[in-house]
């Protein structure tokens, strides 16, 4: 007669009647007895919960306070404002970055003056941000060369 070697479980030595392998994703190598089988499983199963709801939470906050948004409140960052996807702001925040951003785009960096119809972009070497009037590009221009 051929007598089967015991196994015992990985987590607490225990002869194992009935061995359970453990998920991949658990990092246990060998099998588990079923008390421990199903500890491991309620704990595992606890911290994927865990890890859902705080992404609940952080989609439902505001990238730049940080405040608490309700569902019909969020708006979400307009691709222009360069900034990553899935980003969602309050209205006060979403508005003062609506305003920066018209400004930047309607107005002079240097002098403030209002741009008309043609605007002038800066040279990337010059690493200005936003737009220039004829004035500013033409003076800026000639000082590089």
């Amino acid at each position: 007669m051929q007598f089967r070697k015991s196994q015992t479980c990985t987590l607490c030595n225990r002869d194992i009647k009935f061995k359970y392998k453990p998920e991949k994703s658990w990092n246990i190598t060998g099998y588990l007895c079923s008390d421990c089988h199903m500890k491991t499983t309620k704990e595992f199963f606890v911290k994927q919960q865990e890890e859902e709801e705080l992404l609940i939470k952080k989609q439902n906050q505001c990238f730049i306070c940080h405040n608490i948004i309700d569902e019909d409140k969020k708006k979400k960052a307009r691709w222009q404002w360069r900034m990553e996807n899935d980003i969602f702001l309050c209205e006060k925040c979403y508005d003062k970055k609506e305003q920066d951003y018209q400004t930047k785009i309607d107005f002079c960096v240097k002098c403030g003056k209002k741009i008309g119809f043609i605007r002038y972009n800066p040279k990337p070497k010059w690493k200005v941000d936003g737009q220039l009037c004829r004035k500013c590009w033409d003076a800026i221009n000639a000082a590089q060369n």
